[in-house]
């Protein structure tokens, strides 16, 4: 190392001393940095990789909502006809009852006087 012969001399010998180490630190910084930019990259790419896997399978199931809306829709439709549907048979079954049985002269009743059940 060249000894300095002046003080402006040793001034600008300590300021490029510095200056060196500072660029050794930041280039050591950067690249530590950028391995850290490429471990996120590698994490950002299998993140994304999951996101589309998850947006596939949620496309597929997107149908299944509309199935469950028939699903449901059918079974209330069963329910309420199963109630509809008795109410209507009683009607019938009380209607058959009164037509076989004899009215006050011992003859059935005719089934065009009955009224019509609709």
């Amino acid at each position: 190392m060249k000894q300095p012969t002046a003080v402006k001399e040793a001034t600008s010998m300590v300021k490029e001393r510095w200056l060196d180490h500072r660029v050794e630190k930041l280039s050591k910084e950067n690249a530590e940095l950028r391995e850290a930019v490429d471990e996120l990259r590698v994490d950002l790419d299998e993140a994304q990789g999951r996101s589309k896997e998850t947006l596939a399978a949620l496309s597929k199931n997107r149908r299944r909502p509309g199935r469950m809306k028939w699903l449901v829709l059918a079974g209330g439709a069963y329910v309420l006809g199963a109630k509809a549907g008795r109410a209507r048979y009683e009607q019938i079954a009380s209607w058959a009852r009164s037509v076989g049985k004899p009215n006050g002269n011992g003859t059935a009743v005719d089934v065009t006087d009955t009224p019509n059940i609709t």
